[in-house]
């Protein structure tokens, strides 16, 4: 069974907002599992964003809803966890978000997930990014016609 995610690119100036994981020590996107909560994958990736970054909603819009969900398996160390348990991977519906600014991004006001956030270009976080979930974000770049042919 793969477990419902939401993730995001989110574009800030010219760059995209990479986000420092506090656990793992990887970079990576906002990204969360849909609750029984969220009224639909937009409000989930509404509620991540704001969880995560500590942004309020006035500081970001959705530019962008990818047209499929991409699919990733866990490797076997994750697949260990209790939350992820009976999962195999995720299954992520991607969205462009645009952060109105860098500075509004309040890391003391969130749920503490990341330690840090920086801007890169496309092809720089693509490098950086984890490499079991890597293919899923490559191809929501490709769809977005962010990588040179």
């Amino acid at each position: 069974m793969f477990r419902e995610n939401v993730a995001a690119l989110i574009k800030c100036q010219d760059k995209y907002l990479a986000c420092f994981r506090s656990d793992h020590r990887t970079w990576q996107n906002v990204q969360g599992g849909i609750e029984k909560t969220d009224q639909s994958p937009t409000h989930a990736i509404i509620r991540e964003t704001k969880e995560e970054l500590g942004v309020q909603e006035k500081d970001f819009k959705i530019l962008y809803q990818s047209k499929f969900w991409r699919r990733y398996f866990f490797p076997k160390e994750i697949l260990k966890r209790d939350r992820f348990k009976g999962n195999i991977g995720q299954e992520q519906l991607w969205f462009l978000i645009e952060l109105n600014n860098i500075n509004s991004v309040h890391l003391e006001k969130s749920v503490g997930e990341f330690q840090k956030v920086d801007l890169f270009t496309i092809d720089k976080f693509l490098l950086t990014y984890s490499e079991w979930k890597r293919a899923a974000f490559y191809d929501f770049c490709r769809e977005l016609n962010l990588l040179d042919k």
